[in-house]
């Protein structure tokens, strides 16, 4: 045993660890860490890039009874940017010390999040680490009630508490993943919506890195979705122990994409030398995975993981969230406030906001319609006409590259107005509509009102929806290579397809550039252009969510915009629109600008 550098013991396994049946996994002697190399691995956040990190770790793998695991897992999740004012070592205390003082209290209630059919992973905890395990997760359930589905939540605890003796500091590094406000990394679904969505993630890059693995699933059965569905109990429930540990490192610094690669190399594993006709394909890869000790070492499995050329992280995430779009969506009703959530839930995150539209309680309603992972965080205001001007060009340097943004607009008869917008601003540069299925508008008054993209259609079988993924954007993701394209029923042969809008109102909605009182709108665009007049007009696109330019700035499209702002942020309009299926915002459609707002998400990474 030695000293860390900061007072905390480096030993292979924490107390809470049934020693004797770890050295029969382990099958070795702890393997000492010397000083050099623990001083390496403290100073990493310091000293080293994510790059030099990854590939230090990588070469090294370091097993599972190796003393730097004790420092090592700590020093990671410590790198991890979160929102640190939502939890504390305190919380935990506290929680034990009101629910747990009495020696005679009963075990934890567990929370829902916890699918108790599945036992705990419990690995190798004692039973005081297994009592710990269940208030951790007992605290966690307490505190953070929007947290609904989230089966790598018990897993993340287990294994931290299997190389930490301070519960307490368990907890908080738990939350840190909980709570990461990374940009780039996904680290940890909360409900059964983004479960799902990674699910066609995995779905979706096994048919794009590793299409042999999925032909020969639907080769073993018609229905392989199931191996997506329970992938992370597969993981984490299934895999050797000596395995899950070395993953978890990778996990720690990539988050899901490390999973994701795992994943992979696996079912390549398991085309080749799994089971040949199963009857239950799930159990079959679970079995297969249980003894894959037997089959591959460490080394060959993470060789073979790391060989997959992923895309960046940050596309992998903006993938995960298109995923999510119609899963969420469909269950919100349009043009209805549905507070699913409490307002008084979010006073303490927008208490301290200067705003000139918005004021504490207006602003907790509408943190109510937001996604649950960004309503985590504190608004941050980046641009005000009151404090920055009337300038468009000023507006888009103010915003540029912040994601996701909320857009608030009050009008001189008191009206308050708006659109959350998903995806950063610079993206107008490609020209066209930008912008994910997540993108709605809103009204906060005089009446409170929230539109959502129309085209949603919700189902529950994978299959369906990754073989018609949300392909809501207007590029194709960055990194990813190119899937072929299904052969449309109806085939043009020079067709130029322009977003088409009424063509009774179309001229209508453009008046003269001279005339002062009325709303300059940008054109709309007319009927498609084709070499075959016998073809019919197609019809209105509802995937038009934000475009901006010189013009202003336009939010849902078809037939007119929900949202429209002019050049001098001035002047605006609100009307029905395709894409929301929306009602005007306001009386009248026309308004006149009183002030307009964006504020941001981000928050001080600590």
């Amino acid at each position: 045993m030695q000293d860390n550098g900061s007072g905390e013991a480096v030993t292979p396994f924490s107390k809470y660890v049934d020693h004797e049946k770890m050295f029969n996994v382990v099958k070795s002697s702890p393997q000492a860490a010397s000083p050099s190399t623990v001083t390496k691995i403290i100073s990493l956040p310091a000293s080293q890039t994510k790059r030099s990190l990854k590939g230090y770790l990588r070469e090294k793998l370091f097993a599972a009874n190796h003393d730097i695991r004790s420092v090592l897992f700590k020093t990671l999740v410590r790198r991890i940017g979160c929102n640190a004012s939502m939890f504390g070592e305190d919380m935990f205390m506290e929680f034990v010390a009101e629910h747990f003082s009495d020696r005679l209290s009963g075990a934890p209630m567990l929370p829902n999040f916890v699918d108790q059919s599945e036992g705990l992973p419990v690995y190798y905890l004692n039973q005081d680490g297994q009592l710990e395990l269940k208030k951790i997760l007992a605290c966690i359930g307490f505190h953070f009630p929007h947290i609904t589905y989230c089966p790598i939540l018990p897993v993340v605890v287990s294994l931290f508490l299997h190389y930490d003796d301070n519960s307490c500091q368990v907890f908080v590094h738990t939350c840190r993943l909980m709570f990461s406000n990374s940009k780039q990394i996904h680290y940890m679904d909360q409900t059964k919506t983004e479960s799902d969505a990674s699910s066609l993630v995995l779905k979706e890059l096994c048919l794009r890195y590793t299409s042999t693995s999925h032909k020969s699933l639907l080769n073993l059965t018609s229905d392989p979705d199931g191996v997506y569905t329970y992938w992370i109990k597969c993981l984490f429930h299934y895999l050797p122990f000596t395995f899950i540990v070395v993953l978890f490192d990778m996990y720690l610094l990539e988050g899901y994409k490390a999973l994701y690669r795992v994943s992979l190399a696996i079912l390549k594993l398991y085309r080749k030398v799994g089971v040949s006709d199963p009857t239950n394909i799930v159990n079959a890869v679970f079995d297969f995975v249980k003894s894959l000790d037997s089959t591959v070492s460490v080394q060959t499995l993470f060789r073979k993981a790391f060989s997959f050329k992923f895309p960046p992280s940050k596309d992998i995430k903006k993938m995960h969230r298109k995923f999510q779009s119609p899963f969420k969506q469909a269950q919100l009703p349009q043009g209805d406030v549905v507070h699913c959530r409490n307002p008084w839930d979010y006073v303490s995150l927008v208490k301290d906001v200067k705003s000139n539209i918005v004021n504490d309680t207006l602003l907790s309603t509408l943190y109510c319609w937001l996604p649950e992972t960004v309503a985590l965080n504190s608004p941050v205001l980046l641009f005000s006409t009151d404090a920055n001007g009337y300038s468009l060009q000023t507006f888009f340097t103010s915003v540029e590259y912040h994601e996701p943004t909320l857009l608030l607009v009050k009008t001189t008869s008191d009206e308050v107005i708006g659109a959350y917008l998903s995806s950063p601003w610079h993206e107008r540069l490609k020209g066209g509509f930008f912008g994910t299925g997540e993108t709605f508008i809103f009204s906060l008054l005089p009446e409170e009102k929230v539109y959502r993209w129309c085209q949603l259609k919700y189902s529950s079988r994978l299959s369906s929806s990754c073989e018609h993924s949300p392909r809501v954007g207007r590029k194709r993701d960055k990194g990813l290579p190119p899937v072929k394209p299904p052969v449309e029923s109806l085939q043009v042969g020079r067709t130029v397809t322009l977003p088409p809008i009424n063509l009774a109102t179309s001229q209508a909605a453009v008046p003269s550039p001279r005339t002062p009182d009325p709303v300059i709108l940008p054109p709309l665009v007319g009927s498609a252009i084709t070499t075959q007049p016998q073809v019919k007009q197609l019809a209105p696109k509802a995937d038009m969510f934000i475009m901006a330019n010189d013009s202003g700035i336009m939010i849902g499209g078809g037939g007119n915009y929900g949202i429209f702002i002019d050049r001098e942020l001035r002047r605006g309009t609100s009307s029905c629109c395709t894409t929301f299926n929306n009602q005007p915002l306001i009386n009248g459609e026309a308004f006149t600008c009183a002030c307009v707002e964006v504020f941001s998400f981000d928050c001080e990474i600590v």
